[in-house]
């Protein structure tokens, strides 16, 4: 089974508590492996690939369309940073962003704890040979509440 990522605890008192709105946000996506669906769940760090969208911690997923794994030659597959002002597309492998719209769980995950934790569980939807099926597919450099007013 992939492995289960948990974030570390946020503090849900830098959150506005008025919000009409809640995002949960992922900065920093690796895409370089299988696809997968991302199911998202509030202080629910047990959760695994059995625990179902019905569950009351399930916030919603994300989707990764992933590129299987490098197939070039050595280098190939490297992000290199553009320059500033560089009118060239991004690398394919530059790492994504990922919104999960997530009002109401969030909403409920405050009223019943003063922090929340986000728990993604990776539900592969296909591997290539040369990628198998990856323990660690889920990679982030970030991830945080946004609430709007």
């Amino acid at each position: 089974m992939p492995t289960v990522v948990t974030s570390e605890p946020i503090d849900a008192a830098a959150l506005d508590s008025g919000f009409a709105r809640a995002d949960i946000e992922f900065e920093g996506l690796d895409h370089s492996t299988a696809s997968y669906e991302g199911r998202v769940f509030l202080n629910k760090p047990d959760a695994d690939d059995a625990t179902q969208p019905t569950d009351p911690a399930y916030a919603g997923s994300y989707f990764i369309f992933g590129h299987g794994g490098c197939l070039g030659d050595v280098g190939h597959c490297d992000v290199m940073p553009r320059r500033p002002f560089d009118p060239r597309p991004a690398h394919p492998l530059t790492p994504t962003r990922k919104v999960v719209i997530a009002t109401d769980p969030i909403r409920q995950a405050l009223a019943e704890a003063s922090e929340l934790t986000v728990t993604v569980v990776p539900i592969i939807l296909s591997t290539s040979p040369r990628v198998g099926r990856p323990d660690d597919i889920i990679k982030y450099e970030q991830v945080r509440i946004v609430t709007y007013t």
